[in-house]
Parts: structure tokens; sequence; C-alpha cells
């Protein structure tokens, strides 16, 4: 079985899933950072209500929602890497975005205008000030994310239309042919990698306190 999980055909399956986890990550964490500070900015109900519409979707099935994806995309983007990226990160982004705001709410705004007294441009501000008092939420929501895309089944097989091959669907795929030992030692892969970003994570977050 372990001859198998390490053959060229799985590490190719392999590559794929923490690549396409990564990719989804940081555009969450690209659409979020603009997200979280203009609502960071907003009066305290107001942001409370649109949090709360925000996370509302994750109250429904993850299943109706998928189905609701394949109403909306169009036919070229069924069963491509693109089109499973794009659901993906729509569906995990409240993941990333809730954090952030976290982070933002609690950051102290006055030594972003120090900063930008003491001539610092608003693009330095936000690498040399606003990223290292946010790190903490930006890792939060990046494990979050990171972790269950990796392990990601319904929206690669329904919207991947059996094409795009990631960790989750191979597993389903050979426990269902009842072939044990291969599938378990697929879901070990699966299990490295989400330990690692967790481990990693709590590490820095340490780090950063």
């Amino acid at each position: 079985a372990w001859q198998m999980a390490s053959d060229s055909i799985t590490l190719r399956v392999v590559g794929r899933t923490v690549l396409l986890a990564a990719l989804v990550t940081f555009a969450n964490l690209l659409l979020a950072y603009p997200c979280a500070a203009t609502l960071a900015q907003m009066p305290r109900r107001r942001r409370a209500l649109i949090g709360l519409a925000i996370s509302f979707p994750l109250v429904t099935s993850l299943l109706l929602r998928t189905y609701g994806w394949l109403n909306l995309l169009p036919l070229h983007w069924r069963g491509t890497m693109s089109g499973v990226g794009l659901v993906l990160v729509f569906n995990y982004l409240p993941f990333m975005l809730l954090p952030l705001v976290k982070a933002y709410e609690r950051m102290d705004r006055s030594l972003v205008l120090a900063a930008l007294d003491l001539g610092a441009s608003p693009w330095q501000a936000f690498w040399r000030v606003i990223v290292p008092l946010t790190l903490p939420g930006a890792l939060s929501g990046a494990a979050l994310v990171f972790i269950p895309v990796s392990g990601e089944y319904l929206i690669p097989h329904f919207i991947g239309d059996g094409k795009v091959n990631v960790l989750g669907t191979l597993v389903i795929e050979w426990f269902g042919h009842r072939h044990w030992p291969y599938a378990a030692a697929c879901a070990a892969w699966l299990a490295t990698i989400v330990i690692g970003p967790l481990v990693g994570s709590l590490f820095l977050k340490e780090e950063t306190k």
C-alpha cells in the first residue's frame, strides 16, 4: 500500500492538493485584508450585522451551497481547477475574514497614525505596522482555511466533475473500492498535510506573542 501511495500518480495528487489549498488560502488572505479593514472602521452595530450576514451561509449545508454554485458557474468552468478554486475561495472566505476582523478590532490604530505622521507611506504602514499587529488573526484564518480545504471532498467532486482529483476524492474513491490499505495510506498523507500547517501556525503564534 505504501508503495502505491508513494508512486508518481499519488504524489501528483498530493502536490495538487497542497497547491490548491495554498492558492485558496492566499486568495482568501488577499480578499480578507481590505474587507476586514473596512469592517473594522464601521460602527459596532453595523459591523455585527454585516458579520452575521457573512457567516449566515455557513449555517446552510455545504452540499446545498455546492449545488447552488453548479447553477451559477459557466459550463466551461466545471471540471477545472479554476472552477473548483473559485468555489472554495468563496465558501471559505468567512473563515479567513472573521479572525482578521477581530485582529483589526484589537489593534492599536494610533500606531498606524503615528507611522503615517512620521512619513511612512500607506503601503509601508500596512507592511510594517498593520501586518505584524494582525498576524495572529491572519495565521488563525490561514489554518482555518488551509486545513479543511486540504481534505475537501464535496466541492472537488461536484464542481470538478470527476476531473479534479485531490486527496479527499482519492480517499473516498478507494474506500468505495474496498482497497483499505491504499485508502488508509492516502489518509495518512492527508493527515500529514493537515498537521504540518497546524503545528506551524501554533508555533508562529507563540513567537509573535
